[in-house]
């Protein structure tokens, strides 16, 4: 029986990157990442998978500076982000779930944590976090993982075909 659920899962999987597309034109994406290098694996990943050139920013000042300046549908942030306020990820996103000026409430969020330990998950929760990853996230699996989501998320942009 768990052979055949396990079998299920993988055809289902499979089936639906065959059968269906997802149309990202015009997405807007804001990666938060304090590493300059991981910023730019995010945005690489993000670009290889159909995206236009995502907004970054390397700490939550930026990050809210850049929120106002665009209307993002996809939010990508690191748990702990650095700058001269202290204010890490968690923070950032409590501030952008209270002010419905700077972001779309229901805006689908990665956090990016370098461990998950209980206070990340109880915290993901509690903020309405959509994924959460552990770093390094290899490019397939966040480009995996975020097009899921956003097949969920904007079914209006998913095609289904041949």
């Amino acid at each position: 029986m768990a052979t055949e659920l396990t079998q299920t899962r993988r055809l289902t999987r499979v089936m639906e990157g065959v059968l269906a597309s997802f149309d990202y034109e015009g997405l807007l994406t804001l990666v938060v990442e304090p590493d300059e290098d991981n910023r730019a694996l995010l945005v690489r990943a993000l670009l290889e998978l159909g995206f236009p050139m995502p907004l970054d920013a390397h700490n939550a000042a930026t990050a809210l500076y850049a929120a106002e300046e665009i209307t993002p549908d996809l939010l990508i942030l690191d748990a702990q982000l650095e700058g001269p306020d202290g204010t890490d990820g968690f923070e950032l996103l409590q501030r952008v779930r209270e002010d419905s000026t700077t972001l779309p409430e229901d805006i689908p969020v990665v956090l990016l944590a370098g461990t998950v330990n209980d206070f990340a998950v109880q915290e993901a929760k509690r903020l309405d976090v959509d994924l959460l990853l552990t770093k390094p996230v290899p490019a397939k699996r966040l480009q995996n993982r975020v097009n899921t989501l956003l097949m969920k998320r904007f079914a209006d942009r998913v095609t289904w075909g041949k």
